[in-house]
């Protein structure tokens, strides 16, 4: 058995495909996707619809909230993609995230904020050590930036965070991985949906036990 962490595929569902495809992935494996499903990459139903019956198959899979999944709920225009992108509610066929069938916004509404899996936290952006409680629910979880500096080892113990969300290059994932027993962090956001782009432009997906790195190219 193999487990994996895949963030950040926003509506790439060719590229999810391809990833997984390459890494072999079977039901005999673990498979964890840190957030940030849909907008920007034009296929958000296809990438929704294909986790959800890979669940409903009994596919040992878990999924985590990330910013974009929570702006679903924001329907005041605030924040930046507020109720989805143009791009995934032509995916849907929709005008709005309340016009989703309700199947769907249950989907959205029950995803976890982390998971957990031996040493690892899977996470979408990040956690907050400010709190007493690093593991306590909370929006930082979604959309927290610039944390490194703030880790308090004491509260982490021997723990590693897996997260997405702050797109880094190739480079920067590979020396992250390099680095992991000494820091206990890794980025695995390559920003998939930028398609083209030579150090980004990928799905990055990471083996937890090996931990070797996979970088598909965006093929949508």
């Amino acid at each position: 058995m193999a487990r994996y962490a895949i963030s950040d595929i926003h509506g790439c569902f060719n590229t999810l495909h391809e990833l997984l495809n390459t890494i072999g992935f079977n039901k005999s494996d673990q498979i964890f996707f840190p957030g940030d499903f849909i907008n920007r990459g034009g296929h958000s139903k296809q990438v929704i619809d294909f986790l959800m019956d890979l669940e409903e198959k009994g596919y040992d899979i878990h999924f985590s909230k990330g910013n974009h999944e929570d702006m679903l709920f924001d329907t005041s225009d605030v924040k930046d993609f507020s109720g989805g992108d143009d791009s995934m509610h032509n995916s849907f066929g929709i005008n709005h995230f309340t016009e989703l069938p309700e199947k769907y916004k249950k989907w959205f509404s029950n995803l976890a904020y982390f998971h957990t899996s031996g040493k690892f936290i899977l996470v979408h952006a990040g956690l907050d050590f400010s709190e007493k409680d690093i593991l306590k629910k909370n929006e930082n979880m979604l959309w927290i930036n610039d944390w490194y500096n703030d880790i308090d080892y004491e509260k982490l113990g021997d723990r590693i965070i897996v997260h997405g969300h702050n797109i880094l290059t190739k480079s920067e994932i590979i020396e992250m991985r390099d680095n992991l027993d000494k820091n206990q962090f890794l980025g695995i956001d390559n920003g998939c949906y930028k398609a083209g782009e030579k150090e980004e432009g990928h799905l990055c997906c990471f083996n937890l036990e090996s931990r070797e790195l996979h970088f598909q190219a965006n093929i949508e």
